[in-house]
């Protein structure tokens, strides 16, 4: 994305004329006629024409060929649209390194105009199988296809910042949300290092019971992660903790909730017990999460 970022300097207006219209277009086909890019466009089919070769060897949009000339935007082509939104509202001025990679997101460093640090994280809903995150994710329609992901990536991103919203506002150890746009979820930059990552810690136990104080917090406010795991728990230097990747989450109402509210307080007991030896039982840390 640091790549796009730049090559983005490069892009006109009627760039991004015809690239809206290439996401307008995708709700109905999955390649798009040339005709329909152009009337949607307000431009002249010849000039639409030759603005989709150029975005074709940006790689921003994929062409196919069949009983008519199609074009659809690819990854890269529908962050462009969510980064200008970003670049132009001031959220966005530099984008940095990249700090990590999940099955189904991509996360970058980036500064603000006044040079706070925030994460920029690009959600990528069926990048490993489709099928599966059909099958775990309620909030994905049936008919959504590998080729047009864009949806589901934008509701994922839209749950996490809602989430992020409630939870961050209610003092819970999560990401302070900044910015919304498509699939793309700016958030503020925090320092620290997976839990699974953690080679030690100076007081496990502690740590423990700051994850544990969090799902509390995060249930009063009516939410369950859905997710939790060693793999989406930060430690910061200070030993404290964040609770991160929230796409998935359940209102405490929901019909699955307290199964799910296990699952994730399972993960957690059974990794300190495997890598710690602490042993607290599931019972004793739903009674605690639950009570009043």
């Amino acid at each position: 994305m640091k790549w796009l970022a730049r090559s983005l300097r490069n892009l006109s207006a009627h760039d991004y004329k015809v690239l809206h219209a290439l996401e307008k277009g995708m709700k109905t086909y999955e390649f798009v006629p040339v005709d329909l890019i152009a009337r949607y466009s307000s431009l002249r089919k010849e000039r639409a024409s030759s603005i989709l070769k150029r975005l074709h060897d940006f790689k921003l949009v994929t062409r196919q060929i069949a009983d008519y000339v199609g074009y659809r935007l690819t990854v890269h082509g529908y962050d462009a649209l969510a980064l200008n939104v970003l670049a132009d509202s001031g959220t966005i001025e530099f984008f940095g390194s990249k700090l990590g990679v999940g099955k189904e997101s991509d996360v970058y460093e980036a500064l603000t105009p006044s040079g706070r640090r925030v994460a920029v994280k690009a959600h990528r809903i069926g990048r490993t199988s489709f099928v599966h995150v059909k099958r775990a994710r309620s909030y994905v329609k049936r008919g959504v296809t590998r080729s047009n992901w864009f949806p589901a990536s934008c509701k994922s991103a839209e749950r996490e910042y809602a989430a992020l919203k409630i939870l961050h506002s209610n003092g819970v150890a999560v990401p302070e949300p900044v910015y919304l746009n498509r699939h793309i979820l700016v958030m503020g930059f925090i320092e620290g290092e997976e839990l699974v990552s953690c080679r030690s810690l100076s007081e496990p136990y502690d740590v423990l019971e700051l994850i544990l104080e969090n799902v509390k917090l995060a249930y009063q406010c009516g939410v369950i992660h859905g997710d939790l795991s060693e793999y989406n728990v930060i430690v910061s230097p200070e030993s404290g903790v964040f609770l991160i990747d929230w796409p998935q989450y359940v209102p405490v109402k929901h019909v699955s909730s307290r199964y799910l509210l296990e699952r994730d307080l399972h993960n957690v007991l059974s990794f300190f017990k495997r890598k710690f030896g602490i042993k607290l039982s599931l019972s004793e840390a739903l009674n605690y999460v639950t009570e009043s």
